[in-house]
């Protein structure tokens, strides 16, 4: 879930070496292209990327930089401007023990 981050707060985590590898992805900043940086989608390696924007918003985001990205890394994009709301459903057979 990376809220309103944008690239200084991606860049950041690389940069510590933190693990962002997740199986979806809360797009950040309702996928404008001042976040989800070409090398963050490849460290998160999303299977599903979920993009939360208004239908025709004024900053018409998403951005298309940031979708070609997401498909770059061959995520299943979901977007709520298009596919209205997203309900993701996990199990307790989903959740891995550490």
């Amino acid at each position: 879930m990376t809220g309103d981050a944008e690239s200084a707060v991606e860049k950041e985590l690389l940069k510590d070496n933190i693990d962002v590898k997740a199986t979806i992805l809360k797009v950040g900043h309702h996928g404008s292209k001042t976040a989800s940086l070409e090398e963050f989608i490849h460290a998160v390696n999303p299977s599903y990327a979920l993009i939360s924007c208004g239908l025709n918003n004024k900053y018409n985001h998403p951005s298309q930089e940031v979708i070609k990205r997401l498909k770059n890394q061959n995520s299943i994009i979901y977007r709520t401007d298009e596919d209205g709301d997203v309900i993701i459903s996990i199990t307790e057979k989903d959740i891995v023990k550490l």
